[in-house]
């Protein structure tokens, strides 16, 4: 009855989820340190932000497939003020950054052929391109402690799963979840690639307003070759990712540009998906980044802090955390000889704390877990000190 689109079939949960489930039907007390949803996790808003979408021109419809150019000029504005390209001509304006990827998948491939995704990174990729019939190669990203390439791709490596059907790379940047940033060295080489392949490069952007160290910069990609396609949107930069705006700013040489403006204007004006009250607010809603952001990075930065008192707090190193650049998650080392989905089960049934096993992210056994840092604090601080009574109960046993 249905398509061949899905990868799993849908609704299936596995025995993590359904441990999580049924403890909580239970009514037991739970320490989840996974939380993605900034309106769900206690952070501060300006009051009087939900009337920004009051307004008459809300209720006036006047379809715009790039989006509407005042919502555009606005964008442009800001991402200007941060060191971005400023022209809301080269904007589309979307609901979300799942639905850009899927258009430009939609805009770049022929059923089957294929898009380079960095590993670890999103699992929402494999969805994506599944429904959009497109093959995901995954190249992995170097792992080398005390180098400042720790996360950096081997292009080497990379060159050589470059195929004839190979169509992008996708560059998350800051990456999601081992919080590193693309240095200018590593920009250069995707566009090189990007360049003598005939590949667009993917750039998400989305964790770029919240860096963690103050000696780091996130850097965009600009390009006058090849296609360069920028995700962002309000739902990490404003912590509203129920308002439904986000963009694909195109960059390259002016006539590929121009025709894939044209192309994505066609895709997006057969769903017209973005809601006319959040393009109206756009120019108010950024105006109140400032304090959300200020609100999201104390939080970023307390629990980032309570992680390294964590780390000292190691007997013998037998836990620890990464030192992410930017973005709000984290990524945990524990001495364990299970399996990551093994471990993250037992630590929820045993000691009641929620976590992401790291290979829902495509990570290796140094790292079995993933928190988020944007926990509400005595949260954090309490999963991670029943982290650490796991493992020295395994160690004193």
């Amino acid at each position: 009855m249905f398509s061949g689109r899905f990868g799993s079939e849908p609704g299936g949960l596995n025995s993590h989820w359904e441990a999580k489930l049924r403890l909580e039907a239970a009514g037991t007390p739970l320490f989840d340190i996974t939380p993605s949803n900034p309106t769900l996790a206690g952070i501060d808003y300006p009051p009087g932000i939900v009337s920004l979408l009051a307004r008459p021109e809300a209720l006036r419809y006047h379809p715009n497939p790039r989006g509407a150019p005042d919502a555009r000029r606005a964008i442009a504005a800001h991402a200007y003020s941060r060191g971005r390209a400023g022209d809301p001509d080269r904007l589309i304006l979307c609901a979300s950054t799942s639905e850009a990827y899927s258009w430009l998948f939609k805009l770049l491939c022929e059923p089957g052929e294929e898009i380079l995704v960095p590993s670890p990174s999103y699992p929402l990729f494999d969805d994506l391109a599944d429904l959009e019939h497109v093959t995901l190669v995954r190249y992995a990203l170097g792992h080398r402690p005390g180098n400042r390439a720790y996360w950096e791709p081997d292009f080497a490596a990379l060159r050589n799963l470059i195929s004839t059907r190979s169509k992008a790379l996708i560059l998350v940047n800051p990456n999601n979840p081992t919080g590193h940033v693309l240095d200018q060295a590593a920009i250069d080489g995707y566009l090189a690639l990007a360049e003598a392949y005939g590949l667009a490069l993917i750039v998400d952007e989305v964790f770029s307003e919240y860096i963690l160290q103050a000696e780091t910069r996130c850097a965009p990609v600009r390009s006058q070759g090849p296609l360069v396609f920028t995700l962002n949107g309000f739902s990490k930069m404003l912590g509203l990712p129920q308002m439904k705006l986000a963009w694909i700013q195109v960059e390259g040489r002016p006539d590929r540009v121009e025709s894939a403006l044209d192309h994505l204007e066609f895709i997006a004006d057969a769903f017209l998906s973005v809601n006319t009250p959040v393009q109206a607010a756009a120019a108010d809603l950024l105006a109140q980044r400032e304090p959300i952001q200020a609100s999201i990075r104390a939080r970023l930065h307390a629990n980032l802090k309570a992680s390294w008192e964590w780390t000292v707090g190691s007997r013998t190193q037998l836990y620890s955390a990464n030192h992410p650049e930017a973005g709000w998650y984290l990524l945990l080392h524990v001495s364990t000889p299970l399996e990551a989905e093994v471990f993250a089960q037992d630590l929820l049934e045993r000691f009641h704390v929620h976590t992401h096993p790291g290979t829902l992210f495509g990570l290796g056994k140094e790292w079995p877990l993933v928190a988020s840092l944007l926990t509400p604090e005595t949260v954090f601080r309490e999963g991670l000190r029943r982290i650490a009574l796991w493992t020295e109960e395994r160690t004193d046993a």
